[in-house]
């Protein structure tokens, strides 16, 4: 019986563990632009948007002109799921002339949160932009509503790069692979789950007491 219910906790405290944070997904562009948009202009006019099979930060990228550009986005969120406790990622690049600060941003519900800006006229190469999805690092975007950050990343309905009222400018063009989310190492488990493994770790020193 005992063992029986150590095998019991220890699953509880794995199964917890995993269950702290989302699913990760990484949208490589291989298969095509995946409903990506890239809006120019405070109205987020739809602009051209390119895909090439090769030479991104490896494999296929999306592509379109930095000048004036406002935001790159997808309403396609369904396979992100929820985004809790993970960090956001992206492969940038520019060809030519550009400037501007992109920043990652995610949205539910016309509530939005951004992230810490970047500077673009940088990524002369490829270049990977990473950021945790908490509040050290994702502000509130105040003209949206005001729902919180947890509930956002719950089930996000809106995700991109976005580069706000100073829209990017230049004569290049603004590339981007890579784009998703992946598990943060190192995240702190809950009090709960801490108790969990506070009590496994006694039960297991009575087992080998015995």
């Amino acid at each position: 019986m005992k063992k029986l219910l150590f095998k019991i906790l220890v699953a509880t405290i794995i199964s917890s563990l995993l269950s702290s944070a989302g699913a990760a997904y990484i949208e490589t562009f291989d298969d095509g632009t995946q409903n990506w948009n890239y809006g120019y202009g405070r109205n987020w006019s739809l602009g051209a948007i390119n895909w090439e099979s090769s030479g991104g930060n490896d494999g296929a990228y999306i592509s379109g002109a930095a000048d004036n550009l406002y935001a790159a986005w997808t309403y396609d969120t369904s396979i992100y799921g929820d985004m809790t406790g993970l960090s956001m990622t992206i492969d940038t690049r520019v060809i030519g002339s550009a400037s501007g600060n992109a920043q990652f941003y995610v949205g539910r519900g016309g509530s939005y949160y951004v992230s810490n800006p970047w500077d673009i006229s940088i990524d002369t190469v490829w270049t990977t932009h990473q950021m945790a999805l908490d509040s050290a690092h994702f502000t509130q975007w105040a003209p949206g509503n005001s729902e919180s950050l947890a509930y956002v990343l719950s089930a996000p309905d809106d995700i991109g790069i976005f580069f706000g009222g100073a829209v990017s400018s230049g004569l290049g063009d603004f590339q981007i692979d890579n784009f998703g989310s992946f598990a943060t190492t190192g995240a702190v488990p809950e009090p709960a789950t801490l108790a969990l493994i506070a009590i496994g770790g006694l039960l297991l020193r009575k087992r080998k007491e015995a």
